[in-house]
């Protein structure tokens, strides 16, 4: 915490049970502490030094967070960039977010003083704090385990951004690895979050739909990644395949020309359209005269009205 949070502290607060049970708006006010994330880190580090020293506590095995093994340096610094969000490095330092506080931060905070609007960032973020709080926040452990997996296909929910990069380069795909620094791709997502498929890393690494080797590669090396690198089992619509997507022209059937003679419709214009009305009664004859005296009567040999139109 800042040098004047601390100076604070001690001019208006006794003992730690007091500071336990002031509000938020009390230590605003008497604290000075305005920013809710300070606050918050504040009241996580008291709860947590009452539960490892108050013999009435519960037992928990967390011990590494109150010796800072992940503090808010460590999350800014090292954490972040491993998950591909470095752009995120300031504000998270800011704010003085440490692995305490991960799994408190609501999505006000995120959008708010994180300023993490991204929906994908937030999931990716939210698939990095699960994949912590599988290994209980063990640093070393974490890190023991990215070195393990450094060169081999294994853990796949450890693998670092710049792992999974590395990853698509080897399977072929070089000139798209790239694409994926700084988008928030990394193992915990691949290994966590059921809806992140093929698909959806087709479109990160922006391959073109047209490339449909590239993407037939992919889907065949992600699959594989997703059975010997993690937990998940594919569907078994996953299993049959890469499939092309079916030609426009049989979404569309043949019109139903009616009224019309036999190829009759095969002279028409490609641009024409036929409208027949079939009318209900035979049309009446209709009677003409010219020069007065001589008069004709014209009868209509079908009972269908036919209008072209273009």
């Amino acid at each position: 915490m800042p040098a004047w949070y601390v100076a604070a502290c001690r001019a208006n607060v006794k003992s730690g049970a007091i500071m336990s049970a002031l509000s938020d708006t009390e230590i605003q006010r008497e604290i000075g502490i305005s920013n809710p994330l300070h606050r918050l880190k504040l009241r996580l580090a008291i709860q947590e030094m009452v539960s490892l020293t108050s013999p009435s506590a519960p037992p928990t095995s967390r011990t590494t967070l109150a010796y800072g093994d992940m503090n808010h340096e460590w999350i800014g610094n090292e954490w972040l960039p491993s998950l591909g969000l470095p752009q995120y490095r300031s504000y998270f330092m800011e704010c003085l977010v440490d692995a305490r506080m991960l799994d408190h931060l609501t999505k006000r905070d995120l959008r708010g003083q994180l300023k993490m609007v991204d929906s994908f960032h937030r999931k990716s973020l939210h698939c990095g704090i699960m994949a912590l709080k599988r290994l209980n926040y063990d640093r070393i452990e974490l890190e023991r385990r990215r070195e393990e997996g450094q060169n081999e296909i294994k853990d796949v929910m450890v693998w670092t951004n710049e792992r999974v990069i590395r990853w698509v380069q080897s399977i072929g795909l070089k000139e798209y690895a790239n694409n994926l620094l700084e988008i928030g791709v990394h193992g915990g997502l691949i290994a966590l979050d059921e809806l992140f498929d093929f698909n959806a890393l087709a479109l990160l690494l922006q391959i073109p739909t047209q490339n449909t080797q590239a993407r037939q590669s992919l889907e065949r090396e992600f699959n594989n990644l997703l059975a010997v690198g993690t937990d998940r089992r594919l569907d078994d619509e996953d299993e049959k395949g890469f499939r092309r997507a079916p030609s426009w022209r049989k979404k569309f059937r043949p019109k139903d020309v009616r009224g019309m003679t036999a190829g009759s419709a095969e002279t028409l214009p490609a641009n024409f359209r036929v409208n027949s009305t079939l009318s209900p009664s035979p049309i009446q004859p209709k009677m003409m005269q010219a020069d007065g005296n001589v008069s004709g009567e014209q009868r209509l040999d079908s009972t269908t009205v036919r209008t072209y139109s273009c």
